[in-house]
């Protein structure tokens, strides 16, 4: 089913073989280029994680082994990078546990490399995908569980993966939007439909097999009730986050919903307010059940635009943390190398090969590191909290963009 190319791609790259430790807290929003106001696919990734945390970003050269590639480094972190190539192609990821109780693993199988894989080698979405598929058919897939979302210029895709050798996509429609907290999103599958779907062969047996699925007494197939943990599914956190967004695009509550066309176009500065959205802070001043929450330590927009050229087209607009209080900063596609004091390293291959054997005590050891200064910021005490939604306001009017004029997007929309 898969391209053997990436099959033996697969089997190089499982010499990695790395320990996991999965953190359940992320957000993501992908639009097709029909329901934005440009034309363009835009993706949105807020990265949540506890503990010490600290982000590089490295420009990584293209050599006769891989593309050219931005890398958003946080170093220990199995499944906490961010990645875009020189074609535009990017991905990030949620963690969605699974149900899935067995091992099936070949040489330890994959975790941390597979988004690498995604950024050094594909070329489209869609190749990332194969790339994935491959991955987990063949190794095997070391974490309970996670849904990868990747975009490029033309499309937007969510690769759901599952403890062991199973898997499956769904393609977001070009009018449509799609969001995703900590659980599976993808419901009915047609593997037949290979333009929409891709993923197991097996995927409905195996679950019948496990008595996850009886077509006789649930109906039509659904991956999500069928492979995942159904905790997931009833978490407080996933739902209301879940609610913020689909309240923001669609105007009510959709549950069930893998992607759906939203109330008008979406802008770069709709996915902005999304991901900076948050219930008002406890008493303490923590930031609970809430997009943009206390872990927040890289919000992401991926702005992908076919017409301009790889190069200038595509652009990873990278908040350092809290998207309340944070601006949003450009890092092209077209780069050729980061902005000096960006990375702890002075080469991305010296941070690729000490990812993990350089991850503690990191503030002791790089005192002077930029990303210091964002996390100082982020005091969850009730003044902080209140001072967070002051700098939001004022960056709205700062940032405020020309999409939200009426006479622009009537301008645009004779282009697009």
């Amino acid at each position: 089913m898969m391209k053997k190319i990436f099959t033996t791609l697969a089997i190089l790259l499982c010499c990695i073989g790395l320990s996991a430790a999965q953190d359940y807290n992320c957000f993501s929003i992908i639009a097709g280029k029909a329901a934005t106001v440009d034309g363009s696919v835009l993706m949105g990734h807020n990265e949540d994680d506890g503990g010490e945390q600290m982000l590089n970003i490295y420009v990584v050269p293209a050599s006769d082994k891989n593309l050219r590639y931005i890398w958003c480094e946080f170093p220990g972190m199995d499944v906490a990078d961010v990645y875009m190539n020189q074609f535009g192609v990017c991905i990030a990821s949620n963690g969605c546990p699974s149900r899935e109780d067995k091992t099936n693993l070949t040489n330890g199988g994959v975790l941390y490399e597979v988004r690498s894989a995604v950024a050094k080698y594909a070329r489209n979405a869609r190749e990332a995908v194969e790339i994935i598929g491959s991955m987990v058919e063949t190794l095997g897939y070391k974490g309970s569980g996670r849904s990868y979302i990747i975009a490029d210029t033309a499309e937007g895709w969510v690769v759901s993966v599952v403890k062991g050798k199973h898997w499956v996509a769904q393609r977001v429609p070009d009018d449509q939007v799609m969001t995703i907290p900590n659980y599976y999103i993808i419901g009915e599958v047609d593997l037949d439909d290979d333009f929409n779907f891709a993923g197991s062969d097996d995927l409905i047996e195996y679950a019948v097999s496990r008595g996850w699925y009886d077509p006789a007494k649930d109906g039509a197939f659904n991956f999500a009730k069928a492979y995942a943990d159904p905790k997931t599914l009833k978490s407080d956190n996933n739902v209301t986050r879940h609610k913020e967004a689909w309240n923001y695009f669609f105007g009510a509550d959709m549950p069930g919903t893998f992607a759906a066309v939203p109330t008008k176009k979406v802008s770069l500065r709709d996915f902005a307010n999304v991901l900076a959205l948050h219930e008002t802070p406890d008493a303490k001043g923590h930031l609970v059940n809430s997009i943009c929450n206390d872990n927040t330590i890289l919000s992401t927009i991926f702005q992908l635009r076919s017409w301009l050229g790889f190069d200038t087209g595509c652009v990873m607009w990278n908040a350092m943390g809290h998207p309340c209080s944070e601006v949003y900063v450009p890092w092209y596609a077209g780069m050729t190398e980061a902005p000096k004091g960006f990375g702890r390293f002075k080469t991305a291959q010296e941070a690729e090969q000490k990812h993990f054997s350089d991850a503690k005590n990191l503030r002791k050891k790089y005192p002077n590191h930029f990303y210091w200064k964002y996390v100082d910021g982020w005091s969850v005490d009730a003044e902080q909290s209140d001072l967070r939604r002051e700098i939001l306001r004022e960056r709205k009017k700062f940032e405020k963009l020309p999409d939200k004029d009426k006479d622009f997007n009537a301008f645009v929309a004779k282009f697009y």
